[in-house]
């Protein structure tokens, strides 16, 4: 079993926090700044850098939930962090391509995912992540995390795992990041 752990933001980060995160996302797609050869709408800049007081405060969410995960305040490598957009509306996903970890050899990693968007109406279950503990090919043992509106779930880095299920025309949205410590 993966271990993980989901920290609720909702109290920082506000409904127009996440409206103003929305919009700047929106607006890197708008701009063409995603990945041509990942899943559709995955930005390709540090959205941790962006400016504003919502960004600010999304990544310091980050930061705490990470510590509060490996219980200790640790001297941080790096961070990296993108935003992914998808609905069932223009993406036609290969689920099985997507299995992916963030591991680096000789460094420890921890990542997480903050679902800044569900839509209404969706399994909140099998909308979240999904877990493979046993690696991407073995069914046995999969597992979701929950997609909350508002919290940061973090888990170690070398762990495959694959987005939920589209389940809407609906855009879902999360922000995903990696601490190396």
């Amino acid at each position: 079993m993966i271990e993980y752990e989901v920290y609720d933001w909702n109290s920082l980060i506000n409904k127009e926090d996440r409206s103003c995160l929305r919009s700047d996302i929106l607006s890197l797609i708008d701009n063409g700044q995603y990945w041509k050869n990942s899943p559709r709408y995955q930005t390709d800049v540090n959205v941790f850098g962006l400016s504003g007081e919502h960004w600010v405060n999304i990544k310091m969410a980050f930061i705490w939930s990470c510590f509060a995960y490996i219980k200790s305040d640790v001297q941080i490598k790096s961070i990296k962090s993108w935003s992914y957009m998808t609905s069932l509306e223009y993406t036609v996903e290969d689920r099985d391509n997507l299995w992916h970890t963030h591991e680096r050899p000789g460094s420890r990693v921890v990542s997480g995912v903050y679902y800044l968007n569900v839509p209404k109406g969706v399994d909140e279950v099998t909308s979240g992540t999904e877990f493979s503990p046993n690696g991407p090919m073995a069914e046995e043992g999969r597992f979701f995390v929950p997609a909350k509106t508002g919290c940061w779930a973090i888990w170690p880095g070398k762990s495959w795992h694959r987005p939920g299920i589209l389940q809407s025309d609906e855009d879902r949205f999360i922000i995903a990041a990696d601490m190396e410590f």
